[in-house]
């Protein structure tokens, strides 16, 4: 039986960047090698209860019915079809000089599910805060998606709300941010189950050429998983 050669670097996993500095650290450590950000920074930064970690946590109350109407025809179409995955929205004042991606990971790590069901998404979840005192938002994901969801795309998706967000529609700018996400997910879910299939095929019976294996593995390499 003929076994195709993939290198091993195709499965690595995208590095990981320190939330305080957001450093590129090449392996896992209990500290940023860098700024020596640890657990502990974070927690003596946020020293705070975390909100119920539900759907949508509007703190000030900002979404109006149309509003949150919208993020539920944009939200349920996507935990439909990736049945893993949750989202959830975070809409607030933080207090100066806090970054909305630390505080993305102080809250999606220290949200307390409501429910083991619920818990068990938390590697496929996905978090958007929106600062509006200092207009900027974020991305947070679970360790389950960061192969499939690059900085590149997570970018793209608040590119796809910046417009709305300028002029404080937070609901539709929210639901175009999680609109572009439902895209990004299926487009890599596709192309992986593609390449899966055809590397399958081509151990269990040899029917894939050659040639094929090496597109599959060009696009492995090329791809955020």
């Amino acid at each position: 039986m003929h076994f195709p050669l993939l290198p091993a670097t195709v499965f690595e996993p995208p590095p990981v960047a320190c939330p305080g500095c957001h450093f590129a650290l090449k392996d896992p450590a209990p500290s940023c090698p860098h700024c020596g950000y640890n657990g502990w920074t974070c927690v003596e930064k946020f020293p705070w209860i975390p909100p119920p970690w539900e759907r949508v946590m509007d703190v000030d109350a900002r979404l109006s019915p149309a509003d949150l109407l919208l993020l539920e025809k944009a939200i349920e179409p996507l935990e439909q079809a990736l049945p893993q995955v949750r989202v959830h929205v975070c809409l607030g004042r933080l207090f100066p000089d806090t970054d909305p991606r630390e505080f993305g990971f102080w809250l999606f790590n220290a949200g307390v599910p409501p429910d083991a069901e619920a818990a068990s998404h938390r590697p496929w979840s996905i978090l958007l805060v929106i600062d509006r005192a200092s207009r900027r938002a974020s991305l947070t994901t679970g360790y389950g998606l960061d192969p499939f969801l690059s900085d590149r795309r997570l970018t793209a998706c608040l590119e796809a709300a910046e417009p709305h967000f300028r002029c404080g529609r937070y609901g539709p700018g929210t639901a175009a941010c999680v609109r572009k996400l439902h895209t990004a997910l299926t487009t890599a879910q596709r192309d992986a189950a593609y390449i899966a299939v055809k590397f399958r095929q081509s151990i269990e019976d040899g029917t894939v050429p050659p040639e094929m294996l090496r597109d599959c593995t060009t696009m492995a390499r090329r791809s955020p998983y």
